[in-house]
C-alpha cells in the first residue's frame, strides 16, 4: 500500500478583480478571437459580460459568446488550473460556439504572508 502525504498548508481564496487586466495578461494559445461571458460577479458589476479576445486585445462587447460560466469558475481557467476544454468537460463552462483556442495551462502561485 502506497503512502500518501496529506498537504496540510491552508488554502486562500482568489478572486479576480480586473477581468480585463487578467485577460489582457493570460496568454492564448491560438491567435484566434475566442468571446468569453462571464456571470454572476455580484461584487464587481463590471467583470459581467461578454468579452472578446483578439490577439491579446481585449474589450467587452455584445454579441453571442463563445463559452459561458460564472467568474469562479473562469478563475480556474484563467489562473491555469484547468484548460478551456478540460474545464467544458467538467461541466463548469458551458460551449455555446466551439472556438480552436484555449488559454496556456500553468501553475499560477501567490505567496502571501502575514
Amino acid at each position: 500500500m502506497k503512502d500518501f502525504t496529506v498537504n496540510t498548508l491552508p488554502y486562500m481564496m482568489t478572486r479576480i478583480i480586473n477581468v480585463k487586466q487578467i485577460l489582457e495578461a493570460v496568454p492564448v494559445v491560438n491567435k484566434n478571437q475566442l468571446a468569453i461571458e462571464i456571470t454572476d460577479d455580484d461584487i464587481i458589476d463590471e467583470n459581467n459580460g461578454v468579452w472578446m479576445i483578439d490577439q491579446n486585445k481585449v474589450k467587452k462587447v455584445k454579441t453571442s459568446p463563445d463559452y459561458t460560466a460564472s467568474l469562479t469558475n473562469w478563475t480556474k481557467v484563467l489562473l491555469g488550473h484547468l484548460t478551456l476544454k478540460q474545464a467544458v468537460q467538467l461541466g463548469f463552462i458551458k460551449e455555446n460556439h466551439p472556438v480552436d483556442n484555449d488559454f496556456v495551462k500553468s501553475g499560477v502561485s501567490f505567496y502571501d504572508y502575514f
